[in-house]
């Protein structure tokens, strides 16, 4: 009986130990959950929410999204004009040549090219003027002139030379005197007058000599010009800072008395020319700046400050012309690029209004903004800006009053609604 017992005990454990291990071995492991979707973009094919996102909590958190409710507000009457970037007068120097010569290249460095920018003062040019014909055969009697000449300058340069030997020797002998003085003012023999003395007639005739070697100089140059007969080459600098917007002359070429050598051009202030209509001209405000941009849908824009300039109409458009002064130091317009100005007009108008930030625009130069239908839920909705005014957006069309629309973050849940945000 105990054996059977413990027969059947053994049984029943050794069962247990099978299911145990069976058990062991089949472990199911559990997968981690699916990452869920930042956002949801609704693609029913309904217009009424094709645009629609649909933010999750944690991504509404984490973009920090903030909103602002459209609202009317009073602004200056504006239109847009197109207008031309034009040069100041006064702006733009045409250097020309004096006298017939030949162009040579400039002291130092490589030919300037057009386009770069130069100081006032540097060397662009240098001219090797050229002699008449008649001036390369004298007559006897300028023959004769030149001999006499020749015959003076030759005289004086032997006395200059004969004068600054002299001199030198003059002020050799007065150092040595000096010394004589100050080593007997040493020896408490000599007196400090005497020592004066000395150094007043060293002074004297260092500046004799100076005077000597300058005169001789002067005289060397002379005869070297008249054995030659050929003038100094002539250097044509830059008269102002700015472009060298044309070069015409190359080194070697001749070029007649009153020929152009080059153009430069001075681009830190240049001036919008606008073309009004005549009708239009009454509700301008003369006095206010003016926002110029360079492209459509641009937010960043220019200041322009009115100038007065000489009129200037075109009859056949039936238009007039105002003219604007922009700083341009940092390059960005050129002389000639067509750019929008938006012209203030009298008067105030009362305008919907939102942040500019929350103004998006596709490659297509279309504005959209994200309005708020939900908690989480966002619509994507064009809009028609009509100005940027003191940075807000000030709308045409698009929204009514008290809409919500995103403004901090509203780039990132474009990038979400298209799938390229984080």
């Amino acid at each position: 009986m105990n054996r059977r017992m413990l027969g059947v005990r053994g049984l029943l454990f050794s069962m247990v130990c099978v299911k145990v291990l069976a058990g062991c071995g089949s472990v199911n492991v559990a997968k981690p959950a699916a990452k869920a979707a930042p956002a949801e973009v609704r693609a029913v094919p309904n217009e009424a929410n094709l645009a629609d996102v649909v933010l999750a909590q944690q991504a509404f958190d984490r973009l920090g999204i903030m909103t602002a409710r459209a609202e009317v507000r009073s602004a200056l009457r504006i239109r847009q004009l197109g207008a031309e970037i034009v040069l100041p007068p006064g702006d733009q120097a045409v250097v020309v040549s004096p006298v017939a010569g030949t162009v040579l290249a400039r002291s130092a460095g490589s030919p300037l090219q057009p386009g770069v920018q130069v100081r006032a003062g540097e060397e662009i040019y240098r001219l090797q003027p050229l002699l008449s014909p008649e001036r390369f055969i004298p007559t006897p009697a300028e023959r004769a002139q030149i001999a006499g000449a020749q015959a003076a300058l030759v005289s004086l340069q032997i006395t200059a030379d004969g004068d600054v030997r002299q001199l030198r020797e003059q002020v050799a002998a007065a150092r040595v005197t000096l010394d004589r003085a100050k080593q007997l003012r040493q020896d408490r023999v000599g007196s400090e007058t005497a020592v004066d003395d000395a150094i007043g007639r060293v002074k004297i005739a260092e500046a004799g000599l100076s005077a000597a070697e300058d005169r001789k100089a002067v005289l060397e140059r002379l005869s070297a010009n008249s054995d030659g007969l050929v003038p100094e080459p002539i250097s044509f600098a830059a008269p102002m800072d700015g472009i060298l917007r044309n070069v015409l002359a190359a080194p070697g070429q001749q070029v007649a008395a009153g020929g152009a050598l080059f153009e430069i051009v001075s681009t830190g202030e240049l001036w919008v020319r606008v073309p009004v209509y005549v009708g239009l001209l009454e509700r301008i405000r003369s006095d206010a700046a003016a926002q110029v941009r360079a492209a459509v849908g641009q937010l960043q824009s220019v200041s322009a400050e009115p100038v007065q300039a000489p009129p200037a109409a075109d009859p056949a458009a039936f238009t007039a012309d105002l003219f604007y002064r922009l700083d341009n130091s940092g390059g960005g317009l050129r002389p000639g690029q067509r750019v929008f100005v938006a012209v203030p007009l009298k008067g105030e108008v009362e305008q919907l209004a939102v942040p500019a930030n929350s103004v998006l625009y596709d490659i297509h130069g279309g504005t959209w903004v994200y309005r708020r239908l939900g908690p989480l839920t966002f619509r994507r909705a064009r809009v028609a800006v009509a100005s940027i005014d003191n940075g807000y957006a000030l709308l045409s069309a698009g929204l009514e009053t008290g809409a919500e629309v995103i403004v901090d973050g509203a780039a990132e849940v474009f990038g979400t609604e298209f799938g390229t945000g984080k």
